[in-house]
């Protein structure tokens, strides 16, 4: 970066004027968008810590614990590729939108879907034919192995709902509407997945599988809803509006600003002149 700014500048001197309307006039419509969007994350993950805590409390919690840090370990590699993906379009349809494209906007959000499925798709394939493998990679504990051999199979089956409510959220976020998609994950991890996890783990005693058939439960209820907003009740021609009305306040906003730099300009200018102006008269009177 600063050999960036060295060649572009071609010095070190650069001038910076700041204005406290121009620098903090938009932090307020960013924080509406980047909040909920970082709790839209934040809510998935903190149920993983909760997994933990709970696999604690099974009648083996070390081999448990064990075994949910590799589990844990496993699905964040594979979450990777669908939030890569969930950024990309969040761009692309961004742009779409801003450019009045909707048609297009939704093209771009219909092949992230299908390719998200895809990724799904290949997770629950290797997790099946490497589930007695995997867990060799991280430790040599036969029975840590066995565990994580036995569940492996359904971190697949929940990622093929994850890539596709991952991505959905990142074209929720595309649309200026983070906010539906942390209220679809709070409603899915806490008020489905726990009570089933909790229910089939300690409830009826299926143990460490039972955690995970929570998570699984969870991640469908997300992935239906994030899919039903997303295909069903998103109207793309209102999306593009809504961002051209969005685009134009900030358009006004900075032009606002832009303008009263200008004059301002223009009377440091006005003043320069008059000053030389008056210079130029005194010479001719001497």
């Amino acid at each position: 970066m600063v050999g960036y700014v060295w060649w572009v500048s071609g010095q070190w001197k650069m001038k910076w004027r700041v204005e406290i309307g121009g620098v903090c006039g938009g932090v307020g419509p960013l924080l509406k968008l980047a909040v909920p969007s970082c709790l839209g994350i934040c809510l998935e993950w903190w149920w993983y810590e909760i997994v933990t805590i709970l696999a604690g409390y099974l009648p083996n919690p070390t081999l448990a614990v064990a075994a949910t840090g590799i589990l844990i370990q496993t699905t964040s590699m594979m979450y990777t590729v669908p939030m890569a993906l969930a950024g990309c379009v969040s761009a692309r349809v961004g742009n779409e939108l801003g450019a009045g494209k909707p048609y297009k906007a939704k093209l771009a959000a219909m092949v992230a879907l299908g390719c998200a499925i895809l990724i799904g798709i290949l997770n629950v394939t290797w997790t099946v034919f490497l589930r007695q493998r995997w867990a060799g990679l991280f430790i040599k504990d036969v029975l840590v192995k066995g565990l994580v051999a036995a569940v492996l199979p359904i971190i697949g089956l929940c990622e093929l709902g994850n890539c596709p409510q991952t991505t959905g959220c990142g074209i929720l976020r595309a649309t200026a509407r983070p906010a539906v998609g942390a209220g679809i994950n709070l409603g899915s991890f806490y008020f489905v997945g726990t009570p089933v996890a909790v229910g089939l783990a300690f409830g009826l005693n299926i143990g460490f599988s039972g955690l995970w058939l929570g998570l699984l439960s969870a991640q469908v209820a997300c992935a239906l809803s994030i899919l039903y907003v997303v295909l069903i009740r998103t109207d793309w021609e209102h999306e593009a509006l809504k961002a051209r009305e969005l685009t134009g306040m900030e358009m006004s906003s900075c032009n606002g600003v832009g303008h009263k730099q200008h004059e301002e300009h223009e009377e440091e200018e006005g003043k320069g002149l008059l000053m030389k102006a008056s210079t130029g008269n005194m010479v001719d009177d001497v």
